[in-house]
């Protein structure tokens, strides 16, 4: 840490010199303008001169260790969730193979794209994904349940599994947004690394969790799906659709309690969670049905993941109702 002293200029104004390497670093000269960002209780300071492209976040990939598809598939990922602009991967030789296994890749990710491409380098741009509003994508996932939910409720009252196919392609979506939500929430933690953000950097990592949540939540309905195409006894899938449809309503209000930092709502869902969580276990025993039980199980998994969003919008709203109160320690 480096320290500097104030100095009074002139009876009315103060003057911190800065760095001569840093001045140096950056290629300023007298004269020269920087910016400051003022915080309640820091100032951040950068050149003026700096151009939009400089600030771009970019990374380069000089060789990829492996070429397999699913290690091309992780390692794309991992890149596209820290928040870079853009990617520039080089090797010395990448093959038709090669590029066709990443494009693909590629097109299941929002927002980026593949820009170049020789047989030593491939560029990478993720364009316009500072647009996306990382609560609007939560929204967009919540939506994705619910309409999973209903999708499974009218199959079994149908006995039809048409949408088996529809269920999965839902269920990719909320992975793919999942990931968008990862990779804004690096760049926002990046944005908000003061202490002065500390409340704002807490909110975007209650976000991350959720997401989180939301995704497990769309994989257990996809496995809650699969499982119900093969129950044979109406009984049974009356039961499931009965417990559905009490399961979409308590999503339903989950999310609303979060979204609008509601601790009575997110109470109440936590509440009538645990009662569908009992009505599941004493029901689960019932018929030899392995899949029956299996679908149960799923269910049982959508409810935790329920309850968790819970318990984060119920600590949030707390947390947002302690800026209405003044807490004296020495009391």
């Amino acid at each position: 840490m480096d320290v500097r002293k104030l100095q009074l200029i002139g009876g009315s104004s103060y003057m911190v010199s800065l760095p001569k390497e840093w001045i140096r670093i950056h290629k300023l000269n007298q004269g020269d303008e920087v910016i400051l960002h003022i915080d309640e209780n820091y100032i951040r300071l950068f050149p003026k001169k700096y151009s939009e492209s400089e600030r771009i976040a970019r990374a380069i990939v000089e060789k990829i260790p492996r070429h397999d598809e699913k290690f091309i598939t992780r390692f794309v990922y991992a890149l596209y969730i820290q928040g870079l602009d853009e990617i520039i991967i080089k090797d010395k030789f990448l093959s038709p193979k090669f590029v066709s296994k990443l494009s693909e890749v590629v097109r299941s990710l929002i927002g980026m794209e593949v820009i170049d491409v020789s047989d030593t380098q491939i560029v990478l741009k993720c364009l316009a994904t500072s647009d996306f509003d990382v609560s609007g994508v939560l929204k967009r996932m919540a939506q994705i349940i619910s309409g999973m939910i209903e999708s499974i409720e009218e199959d079994l009252r149908l006995e039809s599994f048409y949408e088996i196919d529809e269920i999965s392609k839902l269920e990719e979506d909320s992975d793919r947004l999942y990931l968008l939500a990862v990779r804004q929430e690096h760049r926002l933690v990046k944005e908000l690394s003061s202490p002065s953000k500390w409340n704002e950097l807490r909110f975007i990592l209650g976000i991350r969790m959720v997401a989180k949540l939301l995704e497990e939540i769309a994989d257990s309905l996809r496995d809650l799906a699969i499982y119900s195409t093969k129950i044979s006894q109406k009984k049974l899938k009356n039961m499931l659709v009965s417990l559905l449809s009490e399961i979409n309503s308590i999503f339903n209000n989950v999310f609303k309690a979060y979204s609008s930092s509601d601790v009575e709502l997110s109470d109440d869902v936590m509440k009538k969670v645990e009662n569908i969580e009992q009505s599941i276990l004493k029901v689960i025993g019932e018929g030899d049905d392995i899949y029956y039980r299996l679908a149960l199980e799923a269910m049982m998994n959508v409810c935790r993941h329920v309850k968790s969003i819970g318990e984060v919008a119920f600590n949030r709203s707390v947390r947002e109702s302690l800026k209405c109160y003044s807490i004296d320690i020495n009391e």
